[in-house]
């Protein structure tokens, strides 16, 4: 894995640890039993979007297919001369038997492939008034029916700083731009161009060990995380807030229907640290 730096409230959400006992229910995702992941073997031009300024559409590699339990879809491209890639993202729906099961992503088109068992299989793509192409691809399975493996909607951030001076807040979802001015309020360090109304909508864990988080602006972010035990231990990046962190631990708790996050932070090469508690619910 990369050694990946953190900004304030990117960061936060990847920072758990699980209660070994709680008794907290939810109802299994509608795609749980569909959830996977495939990594193709060769490029497939048909899967590739065209980037902006360029004239053709096989100008990107999918680096990866992520199919969640909750019904989201993310492709990863990575574009020649870009060190990072980029994502595309939607809903998606399925249809036939395990053995011949069709993806249907809206927005993009169709996946076809066996879905009964991991290892390498043979996936049909078709874009959306486009022509059929059939590469091979390494299949992982989500494992694991864990309450933690779904889509969670950000219903409510409690942001508390401690340093130069110390201060707690709540927040109706998680909007970066009102965190950030909140921080400068109280004497914290924060960028002053964080777009009005930008911020976490909502962050997906699945069970092939990826974490998703998407954007008000109705972007993405993707990273791995690993869990053993109450330990969770991740890889991600992103520096929207400014500051770097290389925390690794969080708590998770469940109360009402709900998921607690809470995440201790320190800020490197700062005498700032503090602490931000989500309130998620599930998002299906």
């Amino acid at each position: 894995m990369r050694k990946l730096t953190f900004a304030l409230l990117a960061l936060l959400p990847l920072l758990f640890s699980c209660e070994k006992e709680n008794a907290e229910t939810f109802e299994a995702p509608e795609f749980t039993s569909y959830a996977c992941q495939l990594i193709p073997k060769t490029s497939s031009p048909a899967a590739a979007p065209t980037k902006a300024g360029a004239g053709v559409a096989s100008d990107g590699s999918l680096l990866s297919i992520e199919l969640t339990e909750s019904g989201l879809y993310v492709l990863a491209h990575l574009f020649s001369g870009e060190d990072n890639p980029r994502y595309t993202s939607g809903r998606y729906t399925v249809n036939g038997s395990s053995a011949v099961t069709v993806y249907t992503l809206n927005g993009f088109g169709t996946l076809e492939f066996d879905n009964s068992r991991p290892g390498e299989v043979s996936l049909t793509i078709k874009r959306t008034g486009g022509i059929a192409q059939t590469i091979m691809a390494t299949l992982k399975k989500a494992t694991g029916t864990n309450k933690m493996f779904r889509s969670w909607k950000v219903d409510k951030t409690r942001v508390t700083v401690k340093g130069w001076t110390t201060a707690s807040a709540d927040f109706t979802g998680c909007n970066f731009h009102e965190i950030a001015e909140f921080l400068r309020k109280n004497h914290h360090k924060a960028p002053a161009d964080v777009p009005v109304g930008y911020g976490l909508e909502t962050i997906t864990f699945t069970g092939t060990n990826s974490v998703i988080f998407t954007y008000t602006d109705n972007t993405l972010d993707m990273s791995e995380f690993s869990l053993s035990g109450d330990a969770i231990s991740y890889s991600w990046n992103n520096n929207t807030m400014g500051f770097t962190f290389l925390t690794q631990e969080a708590k998770v708790d469940y109360l009402d229907g709900k998921c607690l996050l809470k995440v201790d932070a320190d800020i490197q090469n700062s005498t700032t640290s503090g602490s931000v508690t989500f309130v998620l619910s599930p998002a299906e």
